[in-house]
């Protein structure tokens, strides 16, 4: 056994495989236990924040209360700074910012724990901090009166509503050093500021990196943040609000890069979260709701998601299942950095648990790429109903959504028609084969085949929670079928599109052919 297979404090953790010379460290109970990291920090994002919470219930919309529960528990875990990717002031207006340093300055004042160490900040704006206040005409509404309204949009006095927040002095992209460790934080870019979040630049980068690249560490990570996700890096090429590009070439450059973005509020147990390729790259979900996989699944995606693109309306009006609820569901993590690896806790803040078994990356991170999409879905497995499990067919009347185009021009009523819901029984719990989606599929007798593709109930939460635990469901409406008898499919998927082994059922209508 290498040094790097390795010991540490005495303690032995022995590789668990080799994927494509690959190593991989377990996420065991216990790992490091009795061994302090060399830096441990909380990352959140996304905490879209209105008000302070006084009087009011965590669970509450847009209060600070999660963000002050969160901020406790890093406490309680000694970090030695906490990281925010962006979004921090809901409306992007004075109230919702200093809404956040109130909570921040509750649980660590003056930047320090009570008994005195410190604590830093890793905190940049995003697009909601710079332009939330054109959202629904957030700033009109609040203040009628153009000369007031000025006074509280924190896109007319960044620097100065920065400095009142936090303490410190605001510049686009800054670094910071943390008990040797390299932070870079690179705020939403105020200059190319718009309505529009896609494909923002982020090239302050590449000349600060020409500058300063010399000075960082080549032996050690060092943590970079935005608010976007860099492009063609975590989630794939697929998600939504990535930048423009410049990142992910700048940081190619740098294989112990750790890059964190937020924006698109995908959640943790989504295992596409982390990216390793030329550096390694970090998707941070949100401490207000963890967001659909918007753009995975053009056009219509998900039958319990929205669409966003093409003729959405339209699209979303025909679906037979509202809106996943997910406001319920607030993540963060725990980096914890020891010499060998960092091992990356993921929480959600409302239920207080784990919503998967802890990431382990060995360092130095250029040796060992264990989360390469490729590697990373080697090690999972594809999820699996219960053994003897059966599929339920209910009979009933299934409405549509229904809607209107942007326009008011075109109606399709949310009517409801003959047809059935099928109920598949929840999967065996297990994080290495966790259930993200479903398939449903109905075949009819003359050959025709309608597929559904729907987002599990209880994707975005730890296995213990009850919403996990649930069952699975869609509709089909027989208009949308076609003649006789009918065969109903259900398989389930995880994360990587891996297929455990489906259900089937049947309901006999008949054969004749109209």
């Amino acid at each position: 056994m290498t040094r790097r297979n390795f010991l540490i404090g005495g303690v032995s953790f022995a590789s668990l495989g080799a994927f494509g010379g690959n190593r991989f460290f377990a996420a065991a109970a216990g790992l490091k236990a009795g061994v302090r990291p060399k830096l441990r920090f909380g990352v959140i994002s996304d905490i879209h924040i209105t008000h302070i919470g006084a009087g009011e219930k965590m669970e509450g919309w847009g209060n600070n209360l999660t963000f002050k529960h969160t901020l406790e528990w890093f406490r309680s875990q000694d970090v030695d700074a906490v990281m925010i990717a962006g979004d921090m002031a809901d409306k992007g207006m004075d109230a919702n910012l200093m809404a956040v340093s109130e909570a921040w300055y509750s649980v660590f004042p003056n930047d320090k724990y009570p008994d005195g160490r410190p604590i830093e900040k890793v905190f940049v704006t995003g697009n909601h901090d710079w332009i939330g206040y054109t959202y629904g005409n957030a700033a009109a509404k609040a203040y009628p009166d153009e000369a007031e309204r000025v006074k509280h949009i924190l896109q007319k006095d960044m620097v100065g509503w920065w400095d009142r927040a936090f303490h410190e002095p605001y510049t686009p992209i800054y670094s910071k050093t943390i008990k040797g460790y390299t932070f870079i934080g690179a705020h939403w870019d105020g200059a190319h500021a718009a309505r529009d979040c896609t494909n923002a630049p982020f090239g302050l980068i590449a000349d600060f990196m020409e500058k300063n690249g010399k000075k960082i560490d080549p032996a050690l990570p060092f943590f970079y943040v935005q608010h976007p996700h860099p492009k063609d890096t975590c989630y794939g090429s697929w998600a939504w609000g990535h930048d423009k590009g410049i990142v992910t070439k700048t940081l190619s450059a740098w294989p112990n890069a750790i890059a964190f973005s937020g924006h698109s509020h995908y959640s943790l147990t989504d295992e596409r979260s982390i990216w390793q390729g030329a550096f390694t790259s970090v998707g941070t979900s949100s401490l207000r709701y963890t967001g659909e996989p918007y753009n995975e699944l053009p056009p219509a995606g998900y039958e319990n998601t929205n669409a966003i693109t093409g003729d959405a309306w339209r699209l979303n009006a025909l679906k037979t299942r509202l809106r996943l609820g997910t406001g319920d569901c607030r993540q963060g993590m725990l980096w914890s950095v020891y010499d060998d690896c960092i091992v990356v806790k993921r929480r959600e803040f409302l239920s207080d648990l784990d919503v998967g078994d802890d990431w382990v990356m060995p360092l130095p991170a250029a040796e060992s790429k264990p989360f390469a999409f490729a590697e990373h879905a080697k090690r999972l497995r594809p999820p699996e109903f219960p053994k003897d499990a059966k599929l339920s067919i209910v009979p009933m009347n299934v409405k549509i959504r229904g809607g209107k185009s942007s326009d008011g021009k075109v109606t399709i009523p949310g009517d409801s028609k003959p047809g059935f819901k099928i109920v598949a029984p929840a999967v065996v719990a297990d994080n290495a084969a966790r259930l993200f989606s479903l398939e449903f599929v109905a075949e009819t007798f003359d050959g025709k085949k309608k597929t559904k593709l729907v987002l599990a109930e209880g994707f975005n939460h730890s296995l213990q929670h009850k919403k996990a635990a649930s069952h699975q469901w869609c509709y089909f409406r027989k208009d949308e079928l076609g003649t006789g008898d009918i065969r109903f499919t259900v398989t389930p998927k995880n994360c990587f599109g891996a297929c455990g082994k489906p259900l089937t059922a049947e309901s006999k209508v008949g054969n004749a052919v109209s």
